[in-house]
C-alpha cells in the first residue's frame, strides 16, 4: 500500500489554496498539482506550493500519477466535475454543497457509486469534538427535535446572488449538515421562510431563513430546526438535542451540558435524571486537517463507507432540504422529498 494519496487540487480560487494547505500538511495525502482554468491563478499558486499548474481537468485525468481530486471550484461547477472525476475513476472531496440541485447531485452520487470511487462532501465540522460527541448523545437519549442555528455578520460580495445556497445558506449548510447527521433519519417534508434582500435589495440573496424538515421512519418522527442570518453582532448561536431520554444543548462550541433521563412522572418531574458538563477543544485546524487525514486514509484503504464524514447520499440530503426550503419559502407550501 502507498503511504500517500497523490492528490491534485482543482479551483485555485478563495477555497482551493486552503484545501492545499491542508493537503501539504496532511499524513495521508501529498499534493500533486494545482489546476485552474484561470492559468495566471494557477501559475501562482503551483509556484508557490512548488507542484505542477495545469489549467483543464483533462489534464489532470489523464494522469496515472494522480489518484484522487479535491474541488474548490464555484458550487455551480461542483457536479460536473465531479461528474468528470468519477467517470475518470479517481477519488475526491467535493467543496460543500457538492451540487447546486437534487437531480445534479443524484447524477453525481450515481456516478460515484457505479465507479466505486471514494468521494466526500467537505462538511469538516462533522470531525469538531462537539460534533463527534453530539452525534454519541443523539443516538443515547431517543432523540425527537434537533435546533441549530447561524447568525452571522454579511458574507464577501462573491456569496451575494439568488440561488439557494447563497447568502447565509454558505454557512449554514454546514449546520444543516450536521443537524440532519445528528437527527439520523431521512427527511420528508420541509416548509421554508426566507428574507431576501433586507440590506441589499438588488442582490436579492437569502439574509434570513428558518427551515424546518420533518424526518421519518415508520411511524417515528423526528423534527429538525435550523435558522440562520447575516445580521448578527456578537451572537451565540446553538446547538440543541431533546430526546424522549435526555437533551443537550451548546453555545460556543468548547463547552456541552447535557441530561439523561427515564422518562417523565405524573408530576412532571424526569425519572432518575442525571445532570453532565463537558468542556471540548475547538481547534479549527486539527479538526479541518482529520477530514483530510481521513479522505487519505479511506482512499488508501478503498473504503467507500466514508463514516464520520459526509457521503455523497448524506451531502445529497442537505442538497434536497436547502433546495425545499427556497421553494417552500418562495410558494408558501410544504414541500415533499423523495431520497
Amino acid at each position: 500500500m502507498a503511504d500517500k494519496v497523490r492528490i491534485a487540487v482543482v479551483g485555485c480560487g478563495q477555497r482551493g489554496p486552503g484545501h492545499a494547505l491542508m493537503i501539504q500538511q496532511s499524513d495521508t495525502l501529498e499534493l500533486a498539482a494545482v489546476c485552474d482554468i484561470d492559468e495566471e491563478r494557477a501559475c501562482r499558486l503551483g509556484e508557490e506550493l512548488k507542484v505542477d499548474a495545469v489549467f483543464d481537468l483533462q489534464g489532470i485525468l489523464e494522469r496515472d500519477d494522480i489518484t484522487a481530486v479535491s474541488i474548490a471550484s464555484h458550487t455551480p461547477h461542483h457536479a460536473g466535475i465531479a461528474l468528470d472525476v468519477a467517470r475518470a475513476g479517481k477519488h475526491f472531496l467535493c467543496e460543500k454543497p457538492f451540487a447546486d440541485s437534487i437531480d445534479s447531485g443524484r447524477e453525481v452520487v450515481t456516478a460515484a457509486e457505479e465507479a466505486g470511487v471514494v468521494a466526500i462532501v467537505g462538511f469538516q465540522n462533522r470531525f469538531a469534538p462537539i460534533s463527534l460527541r453530539l452525534k454519541e448523545l443523539s443516538q443515547q437519549i431517543d432523540i425527537v427535535q434537533v435546533t441549530v442555528t447561524q447568525h452571522r455578520g454579511f458574507f464577501n460580495p462573491q456569496y451575494f446572488y439568488a440561488e439557494h445556497y447563497g447568502g447565509i445558506m454558505d454557512g449554514l449548510s454546514h449546520d444543516m449538515d450536521l443537524a440532519l447527521w445528528w437527527a439520523g433519519m431521512t427527511p420528508k417534508r420541509v416548509a421554508g421562510h426566507q428574507r431576501r434582500g433586507a440590506f441589499k435589495p438588488l442582490k436579492n440573496t437569502i439574509e434570513f431563513v428558518n427551515i424546518l424538515a420533518e424526518c421519518e421512519n415508520g411511524d417515528e418522527t423526528r423534527m429538525v430546526n435550523m435558522s440562520g442570518s447575516m445580521a448578527s453582532i456578537g451572537m451565540s448561536n446553538v446547538y440543541q438535542l431533546v430526546g424522549k431520554r435526555g437533551c443537550a444543548s451548546s453555545t460556543n462550541k468548547n463547552h456541552i451540558q447535557y441530561a439523561f433521563h427515564e422518562g417523565f412522572a405524573e408530576d412532571k418531574k424526569p425519572i432518575n435524571s442525571e445532570t453532565h458538563q463537558e468542556e471540548l477543544d475547538w481547534q479549527g485546524r486539527d479538526f479541518q486537517l482529520a477530514m483530510w487525514n481521513h479522505f487519505g486514509q479511506c482512499v488508501l484503504e478503498k473504503k467507500t463507507d466514508v463514516a464520520p464524514a459526509a457521503s455523497l447520499r448524506e451531502g445529497l440530503v442537505q442538497v434536497a432540504v436547502s433546495q425545499a426550503g427556497a421553494e417552500s419559502a418562495e410558494t408558501g407550501r410544504i414541500v415533499e422529498l423523495d431520497l
